[in-house]
């Protein structure tokens, strides 16, 4: 008869405990709430979007000045002051270049059809035209990955950052102005300013060089072989220079996208990660490529230096990523031979650059004399008719093997005799027409035909028909 009573207390007891930890969750809810907004908006604006400290730890450097350390360092090193700008020494290795017709602060007030091309680590590269000439401008990309991991991992301010980045740009001015080769790329100017503004993008940090077309495995392979001959050519050329130095030049960071191609030429654009000495062993034998390269290579190590390590590298790399893939291929038969051992050479580092480049010339020498073609007793173009500024109508195009990319059938020939023996041999060809047109070789192209119906006039073509 006591129990009912007893059970409406204890109930309403706990009804009441339960009501003051929810008020008690509420207000500290309430609290943790307003403490956030007041500490969000009262706290400066930089560190609210993260230009700038994030924490309260103490600086051990005044503000900006660990950035400005590291820039003025290489500043000083490589450049002189002038007026509102910074300009670049002139090198011992520079051959007498003249610096005064080159673009600086000003060009960047004046350059038009601005597009983006890529963004990397460091910089973001545009495309603009400035004087009807298109070319290539780097600058810092402020949204890169040195650049939020200076701010998030080293806890910097946003200008401290900056001027690292900015860093490295003063420095491939300096590299590339040091390294010049017609298959390095050009630096055409850039703008040091004396105190560069982060926030004006006219008045950065920034370099202009050529522009030219990114290279990849798939546009190489659809060059005909004589114009992957100009690449190799042109790298084989390249190695020979970097190995020219007192301490042959490393490209450590060696990928297909490190290169472009300007007018048919390869050309190293991206000179942040090489090596300008040769490794240091100490009491190692020998000198090992690091194992993510999967590269075997030794090189003896002689009073605690590696000497030709880095030229060994550069030729396995290039060898790996560029000649293997195009050299061999849809090379001239009677050249196979010829071609199969420098692309040996290339992949087992077996000859030092200088040998290599010596057979690459002498492969492009055979291959422009016409040395290779082998010496017959028929004459081929006597099967033929000869047509003086006569052409062929693109409806009698087909494709075959000598063209790899595009449509018809075209490849470039010593002369009228050699375009006769293709044509010859195949059983589709009805005529081809040899054009003025000349390759970087100086052989002409000419144009397969699968007939002729009526005949057009081209007072640059002559056209053979098959009698």
């Amino acid at each position: 008869m006591f129990r009912l009573p007893i059970r409406k207390q204890t109930s309403a007891s706990g009804c009441a405990t339960i009501l003051k930890i929810s008020f008690g969750c509420f207000i500290f809810t309430n609290l943790l709430l307003f403490y956030y907004l007041v500490d969000h908006y009262q706290r400066p604006e930089c560190l609210r979007v993260g230009t700038c400290r994030a924490n309260n730890k103490p600086r051990t450097l005044p503000r900006e000045q660990w950035g400005r350390t590291i820039y003025f360092n290489i500043l000083y090193e490589y450049f002189t002051r002038e007026n509102t700008e910074w300009r670049l020494i002139k090198s011992s290795r520079s051959n007498g270049t003249q610096y005064t017709n080159e673009l600086n602060c000003s060009s960047l007030r004046k350059f038009e059809k601005v597009r983006f091309v890529a963004a990397g680590y460091t910089k973001s590269t545009y495309k603009v035209r400035l004087n009807n000439q298109t070319l290539s401008l780097k600058t810092v990309n402020i949204e890169g990955h040195d650049m939020t991991t200076c701010l998030h991992q080293e806890d910097r301010y946003l200008y401290d950052c900056f001027l690292v980045a900015a860093s490295k740009l003063l420095k491939e001015v300096a590299v590339l102005k040091n390294i010049e080769h017609s298959n390095i790329v050009k630096v055409l100017g850039y703008c040091i300013p004396a105190d560069p503004d982060i926030s004006d993008p006219r008045h950065t940090v920034a370099i202009f060089e050529e522009y030219g077309e990114p290279i990849d495995v798939i546009k190489l392979l659809q060059l005909s072989w004589e114009d992957r001959l100009r690449i190799s050519l042109g790298l084989s050329r390249l190695l020979k220079h970097l190995s020219s130095f007192k301490e042959p030049i490393a490209l450590n960071d060696f990928r297909r996208q490190q290169f472009i191609v300007i007018n048919g030429e390869p050309k190293l654009i991206d000179v942040d990660d090489i090596g300008l000495q040769e490794q240091r062993c100490h009491d190692k034998p020998c000198c090992l490529a690091p194992p993510s390269s999967n590269i075997s290579i030794c090189v003896p190590c002689v009073d605690q230096v590696c000497h030709g390590f880095n030229e060994k590298l550069n030729i396995l790399r290039t060898g790996r990523h560029f000649i293997k893939h195009i050299l061999p291929h849809g090379a001239p038969a009677p050249l196979n031979s010829v071609v199969n051992k420098i692309t040996t050479a290339f992949q087992l580092a077996s000859l030092d650059t200088n040998s290599i480049w010596k057979k690459m010339e002498d492969l492009t020498v055979t291959y422009k004399s016409g040395q290779y073609r082998k010496i017959s007793k028929i004459r081929y173009l006597t099967a033929y008719k000869a047509y003086y500024h006569r052409d062929v109508s693109a409806k009698f195009d087909y494709r075959c093997q000598l063209t790899v990319s595009g449509y018809g059938c075209m490849t470039s020939v010593l002369d009228a005799e050699e375009a006769a023996e293709i044509c010859w041999n195949d059983s589709k060809c009805k005529a081809f027409v040899l054009t003025n047109i000349t390759t970087w070789t100086g052989r002409r192209i000419a144009k397969f035909k699968s007939g002729f119906g009526n005949l057009l006039h081209n007072n640059k073509t002559t056209l053979f028909l098959k009698l």
